[in-house]
């Protein structure tokens, strides 16, 4: 028997313009490793977080048995995903044949330039009856789980004209789009939005809607599956960027495609 296919979609790309929080007010380490992810007076980018929780719900709805098909990233490193049109991805999910598909986001209000009170989780289905299929059902089962973990405004279910949420363009029976959090809040931006943790409960909220819509128990997480652990190692810090690039194409010369220079000031 075939496993049920599901589309995850990391919206929008690396690099896109406006999708990113405010400037931060300190640094944020997503993994709680020491390693400074976002430095103060940057900003957290919206497709870099989405991709944080897509890969978490990869590995939650495999696990529970479902089959997984990106759509708008590739793999953990989200810093070289180009925007991809949503055209593009709408004709990809449709080809895969999958049943369903959720797009991940984080939430924005006003000009983006400063933080605000806007705040809260919602999953959006499609406003026009005919392209919302069996959506309201799913968009229910998700909200209701992601309501239940960290504390945040239940803003519900709510419907748009998503591209995203079209199920005759998706040939999916259900489409949602979640919105996890307001990226132009300073405390979820910088708790919830550049948080690990809690792209991991989002991403076990999320598999836990789908569970609900297929009927299956949930299968959590057990001690012995053992977490992805990334290992760095620092090559050389120069003061000058030509000596830098010179190791950096030594580095990639040996084999080691992923090298990447990191400035700090």
């Amino acid at each position: 028997m075939s496993k049920i296919k599901i589309a995850v979609d990391a919206g929008h790309g690396s690099d896109t313009a406006g999708h990113r929080t405010p400037p931060m007010p300190s640094n944020i380490d997503f993994e709680k490793d020491g390693i400074i992810d976002v430095k103060k007076g940057s900003s957290i980018k919206e497709h870099i977080a989405s991709v944080g929780v897509c890969v978490r719900l990869e590995e939650e709805l495999k696990r529970n048995g479902f089959e997984v098909v990106k759509s708008g990233w590739n793999d953990a490193k989200a810093t070289d995903d180009k925007d991809v049109a949503l055209k593009t991805r709408q004709a990809a999910i449709k080809k895969a044949g999958c049943k369903y598909s959720v797009s991940v986001h984080f939430n924005a209000y006003g000009d983006g330039s400063s933080f605000n009170s806007a705040e809260g989780v919602a999953t959006y289905i499609h406003s026009n009856p005919s392209r919302v299929g069996n959506s309201k059902k799913l968009a229910e089962y998700v909200q209701k789980n992601l309501a239940k973990g960290t504390k945040q405004k239940n803003r519900g279910v709510k419907t748009a004209e998503l591209a995203m949420c079209n199920c005759s363009s998706l040939g999916t029976k259900a489409s949602i789009l979640v919105e996890l959090a307001f990226m132009t809040n300073l405390h979820e931006a910088t708790n919830l939005m550049g948080n690990a943790d809690f792209w991991q409960e989002c991403a076990e909220e999320i598999c836990k809607g789908f569970c609900e819509m297929e009927g299956k128990t949930y299968i959590a997480k057990t001690k012995n599956d053992k977490p992805k652990t990334i290992y760095r190692v620092q090559i050389g810090a120069y003061s000058k960027l030509e000596n830098a690039q010179k190791q950096l194409d030594k580095a990639k010369d040996a084999g080691f495609k992923d090298a990447f220079i990191k400035e700090d000031k």
